[in-house]
C-alpha cells in the first residue's frame, strides 16, 4: 500500500525497540506499525491503509513492525525471492511468481500466522494464489491443495465470509472496519513488493 502511495522503501523489523533505534539513528525515517492493531506510542503511523494513503509518503523510507507480518518476513529471509502479497495485489504477484517458478525449484507461500494459528484471510489469499498459478505441471502439497479448495468454495462471496472472521471482527471492534473492507478488494494495485536485502521495494519490469 505504502509503495503505491509513493514511498521508496519499507524496512521491516521484528520489534518496537529496533524500529525506535532506527528512528533515532535516522530522523528522516518514518516509523509505522501496530501491536494488536493499535499504533505504538511515539510512532508516526499505524498500519492502517487509510492512514498510509492520506500521509505524504512520496520519496520516504518507512521502518515498519507489525504483530505478525514482519515476523513472517524475518522467518523467510533466506529465500531467493521474497514477494509480499495480499488481495489488493494478488494478480500482479501471482504473475510474477509464475515467472520466477521457471528458474527456482519451487514456491512456498508463508502465512502471517500467530503462534502457529492461521488467519482465514491469509489462508484464502494463499488459495487464490495457488488457483492463479496452478497448471498441469505444478505439484501441490496438501496444504496448498486445501487452500485452493477453500478459495474455490468461497470465491464468489469471500468478502462477506472474511468480514465474519476473527481478525476482521476484532479490527472492526477497534474502529478499522473501513480498512478491512479495503484490504478485501482484489487487484487494486498492479505492483509487486519484494524484499531486497533489508528493505521492501517495488519489483521493476524486466526483473523477472
Amino acid at each position: 500500500m505504502g509503495l503505491a502511495c509513493g514511498a521508496d522503501a519499507f524496512i521491516p523489523v521484528r520489534t518496537l525497540a529496533e524500529a525506535r533505534r532506527l528512528g533515532k539513528k535516522n530522523r528522516r525515517l518514518i516509523l509505522a506499525g501496530e501491536r494488536k492493531g493499535v499504533k505504538p506510542k511515539g510512532f508516526h503511523l499505524g498500519n492502517s491503509p487509510t492512514e498510509l494513503k492520506n500521509a505524504n509518503l512520496t520519496g520516504k523510507t518507512i521502518a515498519i513492525t507489525t504483530t505478525n507480518g514482519t515476523a513472517a518476513l524475518e522467518s523467510s529471509a533466506g529465500a531467493r525471492w521474497l514477494l509480499v502479497v495480499s488481495f489488493i495485489n494478488a494478480g500482479a504477484v501471482s504473475a510474477a511468481a509464475s515467472g520466477l517458478s521457471e528458474e527456482e525449484k519451487g514456491i512456498s507461500i508463508v502465512l502471517a500466522s500467530r503462534s502457529g494459528n492461521i488467519f482465514l484471510e491469509d489462508f484464502l489469499c494463499a488459495g487464490l494464489l495457488v488457483s492463479s498459478m496452478a497448471d498441469e505441471d505444478l505439484q501441490l502439497n496438501d496444504a496448498a491443495m486445501a487452500a485452493r479448495l477453500a478459495w474455490k468454495s468461497a470465491e464468489d462471496c469471500f468478502q462477506e465470509v472474511l468480514m465474519l472472521s476473527s481478525h476482521a471482527t476484532y479490527l472492526e471492534s477497534i474502529g478499522y472496519k473501513q480498512d478491512v473492507a479495503f484490504c478485501l478488494r482484489r487487484d487494486v494495485y498492479d505492483l509487486v513488493p519484494y524484499l531486497k536485502e533489508d528493505a521492501i521495494v517495488r519489483l521493476q519490469a524486466g526483473q523477472v
